[in-house]
């Protein structure tokens, strides 16, 4: 035992396919010798049958040995091929998954027309209507199974799914990267260091988001959409001396390089040189893609002030990448606006309250309890 269990797992990491499916082979040795000795004992009996015939050949010429040794083989393709699909799920074999997984929808197959050929059950057979019902009631247990196969073979013919691919499944609750694929089920390795399993027929019912591509830089870029509240409060027209200030600065600041001179009048509000001024400083940044689009935009003033929205796409792709171009864009839109007197909104807070210049008295207030001494 020890022996065929070491051969197995030498074969099974061999490259070569066959030896694969010999170390696969070698794993179930057991079940492939009864199988071998099944198969012998019908050729057997069935050579030398004749009218005297024992129990033992009644029996192994019966439907019932046929349809018990078909089970076997069923089960010994079954088992191999989950066994391969597991290697195949470790090496990243997208071809090797899809045969495994798809045999094993073919010898299902072929186990259920073997059932109907050893009993030759036709639509005029008395087992008609039974076979039937036990068929829906199969089905119906095994439903998730066949909703399963069903989406293996959509997720498979159409490409949209691979071992390491990023996906995001919300009704799962699923951000991360999928590790397994098999006909039932897909495990995914989630970025908080947690493991997801969840039914393969969720990603064709469902809604998932498949983020691979934009991690590869297939696509024009990842993302970015975010929306900075500005204080209308310090929204004002350009005087004389501020307009003059900023042409000086464009000399003297290459920063200030991006803005249109021309736009820079007594009177232009300078809300909108800033927006002028980002627009341009996107559109020359090195790591922001002009396509598909690139907009920087006023939206729906709230009570709060007046949202100013970036939407544009990072050229990085990968989490610490894009996070880190992210965070040097928003670091720069922050510290910009203080060039053009502007500023974010933030609602008070107890340390502004606590810190304010207005008094409206003179002693300072204390927020102790007093005690009164009878």
């Amino acid at each position: 035992m020890c022996s065929f269990r070491k051969l197995s797992k030498k074969r099974l990491a061999s490259e070569k396919l066959g030896h694969q499916i010999w170390g696969a082979l070698l794993k179930r040795w057991w079940l492939l010798a009864l199988l071998i000795a099944g198969v012998i004992l019908l050729c057997v009996r069935s050579n030398y049958c004749d009218c005297g015939c024992n129990r033992l050949t009644n029996i192994v010429i019966s439907p019932w040995y046929k349809l018990l040794l078909l089970t076997l083989a069923a089960w010994l393709v079954i088992s191999v091929c989950r066994t391969l699909t597991n290697i195949f799920n470790l090496r990243k074999n997208e071809m090797g998954i899809t045969w495994s997984e798809s045999s094993i929808l073919i010898a299902i197959g072929a186990w259920i027309i073997g059932f109907l050929l050893i009993f030759n059950i036709q639509k005029d057979s008395q087992y008609y209507i039974v076979l039937g019902i036990v068929g829906a009631l199969i089905a119906w247990i095994f439903q998730d199974n066949v909703k399963g196969a069903v989406a293996f073979v959509h997720l498979r013919r159409n490409h949209l799914l691979s071992i390491d691919d990023w996906i995001e499944v919300p009704q799962y609750k699923v951000d991360g990267e999928v590790k397994r694929v098999t006909l039932t089920t897909i495990t995914v390795y989630n970025w908080d260091t947690t493991t997801s399993s969840f039914p393969t027929s969720a990603l064709y019912t469902g809604h998932f988001k498949n983020l691979q591509n934009m991690t590869d830089n297939r696509t024009y870029g990842r993302q970015m959409l975010t929306s900075f509240i500005l204080d209308t409060g310090w929204f004002h027209s350009l005087s004389s001396e501020e307009a003059d200030s900023l042409k000086e600065k464009m000399k003297s600041d290459n920063n200030f390089q991006f803005l249109p001179e021309d736009e820079i009048t007594e009177g232009a509000l300078n809300a909108k040189l800033y927006r002028l001024y980002l627009y341009h400083w996107m559109m020359n940044h090195p790591h922001i893609s002009q396509v598909p689009r690139l907009i920087i935009r006023w939206l729906e003033p709230k009570e709060c002030g007046i949202p100013l929205q970036v939407y544009a796409y990072i050229t990085e792709g990968s989490v610490a990448a894009y996070s880190w171009q992210q965070s040097q864009i928003v670091e720069h839109i922050m510290a910009s606006l203080e060039w053009f007197n502007l500023q974010l909104y933030q609602t008070p807070s107890g340390y502004d309250a606590g810190n304010t210049n207005v008094h409206l008295t003179d002693k300072p207030a204390t927020y102790r309890k007093e005690v009164k001494n009878d």
